[in-house]
């Protein structure tokens, strides 16, 4: 199963957002820590990690078998955690996705295994998730996911102060994409060509649309 994870191309929400989440871990000065929820998840920042980690499974996804079984594919070492007996002193912190309703104790088990100051990145999806192509196949990414805004308030109730959000496929993008197509399909690829560009334009953005967002990025940090 690792082999074929390894072989597999995100799609580009995801492939952007575990560029950015996993850079902070690579930046931090100090142990980090991953919390996932699926096999596929794992191998997208064990892809992007060379740094020890470890790595805490939730809902269905086993974090000590996952070690076990992705010898070899890993660049630094990588050990199975539990947070409810890990030790304080993580300098950052990968989670995605939330998955109701273990989020809420698993955002505190968190706030309770770093310092103030440390970073907290979340990847999460929202609202229009059905119109990424890694939720309309099944296995979903996570069954039951949070959107954004529950996301961000959970946060703040457990000590973390959110700092700021990324989206990706946002709203403009899904229109622009959309007018795309229609626009191939009235055989007027000079039209396709504008609205696909328009669409890269808007792929990424931060501000208001984020509740709305299909995927999303959270940042925060320790109080």
């Amino acid at each position: 199963m690792i082999e074929d994870l390894y072989l597999r191309q995100p799609t580009p929400e995801y492939r952007q957002a575990f560029d950015l989440a996993v850079s902070q871990l690579n930046r931090a000065d100090g142990p980090v820590l991953a919390v996932l929820s699926s096999a596929a998840h794992a191998v997208d920042l064990l892809k992007r990690c060379p740094r020890p980690l470890d790595l805490a499974g939730t809902g269905t996804f086993a974090a000590a078998d996952f070690v076990s079984s992705a010898n070899g594919w890993v660049w630094g070492a990588v050990r199975a955690v539990t947070l409810a007996e890990g030790a304080p002193g993580y300098a950052a912190i990968l989670w995605a996705e939330p998955e109701d309703p273990q989020a809420r104790s698993i955002a505190t088990l968190m706030r309770r295994l770093v310092a103030g100051g440390a970073v907290l990145v979340v990847i999460t999806s929202g609202p229009l998730r059905g119109h990424l192509p890694a939720w309309q196949f099944r296995p979903f990414p996570v069954e039951k996911p949070l959107s954004p805004g529950r996301v961000t308030l959970m946060l703040r109730a457990a000590g973390w102060q959110v700092e700021h959000h990324i989206i990706f496929h946002g709203p403009r993008a899904i229109v622009w994409s959309y007018l795309a197509r229609a626009a191939h399909n009235l055989n007027r690829p000079d039209w396709a060509d504008r609205c696909t560009f328009a669409a890269r334009e808007y792929y990424r953005e931060a501000g208001w649309t984020w509740p709305l967002a299909p995927l999303a990025l959270i940042r925060a940090r320790a109080m």
